[in-house]
């Protein structure tokens, strides 16, 4: 009797803790050995952007993202679209002068996502960690803080009529 009472306890326990680690947020590391997690504790939305050396239109947009990245109002995070890794990596973000962080892998994966046929492309995604848009082609600080915006205001309108009909 005391066994299956202490293996109840032990399942509990183990049961206990696998939903612990199912709610822990998916981390990534930047360029420099930071973790970094879509999820913000902040509140702050994210602009994931996937660029390529060789996509003139992601050499453009740069320059609107760094500006975007430096208010702090959104997060931005860059991803290589070829993958780079070390070194090569590094010298394609400063030949773009990437001024964001540049996460060392793809979080598509773990999103459950297939990589973007279009480059440039960014998904913006939610506090939560949740993606909201695909957007494809060259954006501006401005279309991405109006899509933020947008998106923000309908999460929150979303949340209204949740909190009224539970």
């Amino acid at each position: 009797m005391k066994i299956k009472k202490t293996l109840e306890y032990f399942l509990v326990f183990l049961l206990f803790s696998a939903l612990v680690a199912c709610t822990k947020p998916v981390t990534f590391t930047d360029l420099n050995g930071e973790p970094v997690s879509l999820a913000s504790e902040q509140g702050q939305w994210l602009a994931l952007n996937f660029w390529a050396e060789w996509c003139d239109p992601c050499r453009d947009e740069v320059p609107e993202l760094n500006e975007l990245a430096s208010d702090g109002q959104v997060r931005v995070l860059g991803v290589d679209f070829d993958s780079s890794q070390g070194e090569s990596l590094v010298n394609k973000a400063k030949a773009l002068d990437i001024r964001f962080p540049v996460l060392q892998e793809s979080p598509l994966t773990a999103l459950n996502i297939p990589p973007p046929q279009v480059l440039p492309a960014t998904y913006i995604i939610s506090p939560k960690g949740k993606v909201m848009a695909k957007l494809f082609g060259p954006q501006t600080k401005q279309s991405l803080e109006e899509q933020v915006q947008q998106l923000s205001q309908s999460l929150t309108l979303q949340q209204r009529e949740e909190s009224s009909n539970g």
